[in-house]
């Protein structure tokens, strides 16, 4: 059986996470990643300081996918592109904010308080483009298919989806392991996994 140090690595995961958030990425400045993080935070808090510094559709976009992620379909996308929203930004705000509320919403199960988010660093974006991202049967531009795929047309946004996966969960590596352990031994993590899935209405 594998047995790993959880908590440390944990704590390495949320660490190269904060860091990412704070960095300029791949659309969005270092100052506008914060933006959106601190957005999605209010918006699951049910409040809006309005002090974010971010245009009206980021904004609005960070609130949707934070909050009322269900309501999300593909007319709201193309709305969002009409309005100057490009599909690119956009995955990466669904990075930046269904990392953070991994990282939240564990820290809220153990009982540790929320994390402060990191300061902004300076810097422009890398824009870099994945020419094999294509829109096929998704509302946004892909390699593959399926939810693996669903952040590879910004190639930093799926490479820290899967950092951060690895932390919590397991890495991709670690997923063919039917007997490893993380405190909880891989069949009380699926149980776990699939119940949390159920409460929320996640599917894919």
């Amino acid at each position: 059986m594998t047995r790993l140090n959880p908590a440390q690595t944990y704590l390495d995961g949320v660490d190269r996470e904060w860091e990412r958030l704070g960095r300029p990425g791949t659309w969005l400045t270092g100052e506008e990643r914060v933006g959106v993080a601190t957005v999605a935070r209010e918006a699951r808090a049910e409040v809006d300081r309005g002090d974010h510094g971010l245009p009206g559709v980021v904004a609005a976009a960070a609130r949707r996918v934070s909050a009322q992620p269900a309501t999300i379909r593909p007319d709201w996308i193309d709305a969002n592109l009409a309005a100057g929203l490009g599909h690119l930004t956009y995955v990466e705000i669904v990075g930046i904010v269904a990392r953070l509320a991994a990282v939240d919403t564990f820290l809220l199960g153990i009982g540790w308080p929320e994390r402060p988010l990191p300061p902004a660093q300076p810097g422009e974006p890398s824009r870099q483009v994945v020419d094999e991202a294509t829109i096929t049967d998704s509302a946004v531009p892909m390699v593959g298919t399926g939810a693996p795929g669903s952040l590879t047309a910004v190639a930093a946004e799926s490479e820290a989806q899967f950092d951060l996966h690895g932390a919590l969960y397991l890495s991709i590596d670690e997923m063919g392991d039917m007997d490893i352990s993380k405190d909880l031994h891989r069949t009380q993590m699926e149980l776990v996994a699939a119940r949390t899935s159920r409460l929320n209405d996640c599917f894919y």
